[in-house]
């Protein structure tokens, strides 16, 4: 997943890196249950870049209590 951020954030260099690594995270967590992990990196990158088009760029979501 490290590599997913690392291609989102240099294709969106305004986004927040933390940000990117939080949406990364939601994405990956969204996909956990998936039965073929094999393409789980790309679906949760593809999951990843749409929430952070949606997002806009200076805001970071809510801290998890």
């Amino acid at each position: 997943m490290r590599l997913v951020a690392a291609r989102l954030k240099s294709a969106h260099p305004e986004a927040d890196p933390v940000t990117v690594d939080a949406l990364v995270e939601i994405a990956y967590e969204e996909l956990r249950h998936a039965k073929i992990r094999a393409f789980l990196p790309s679906l949760a990158e593809r999951r990843a870049k749409a929430l952070l088009v949606v997002s806009p760029p200076d805001i970071r979501p809510a801290p998890e209590s």
